[in-house]
């Protein structure tokens, strides 16, 4: 099972890679725009979550039938296996690239200038937190 935890992991990782890219090397390019238009870009993340969920839903289930008050536990006894690893990345990654994709358009649409634009991007994907405060830093005409 560990060999398949570690496909899902990069594969999701992967997926979203050549999104990632054209946003940081060609922001302002009309392949970019028009591959970043529609939701392809969630589709790997998202696979690769109701994947690992239908290989091993016991985590998932123990989280909604369980006691409440142990909630806190029963969550980090599943991120701490490999499959609670790839869910919560799986999770992060989508979540990336979606406030990604957004930090990108805006700073499109404000014409900002490439260079803070790639930063934003970078980190957006890199390191959201650091990402977002970029973006509101930023992100201004």
């Amino acid at each position: 099972m560990e060999l398949l935890n570690v496909a899902l992991f990069m594969f999701s990782t992967i997926w979203v890679g050549p999104f990632w890219m054209l946003m940081l090397v060609e922001p302002f390019s009309d392949r970019t725009n028009k591959w970043l238009e529609g939701n392809l870009l969630f589709i790997g993340p998202l696979a690769v979550w109701l994947f690992a969920t239908i290989l091993n839903p016991n985590g998932l289930i123990d989280l909604f039938i369980g006691n409440p008050a142990d909630f806190f536990d029963t969550m980090v006894a599943l991120l701490g296996t490999e499959t609670g690893t790839v869910l919560a990345w799986a999770h992060f990654v989508a979540g990336d690239i979606m406030a990604t994709r957004w930090m990108w358009r805006k700073a499109v649409e404000n014409e900002i200038g490439v260079n803070r634009l790639r930063i934003i991007v970078f980190f957006g994907v890199m390191l959201m937190p650091v990402g977002l405060l970029l973006h509101v830093l930023l992100n201004r005409k």
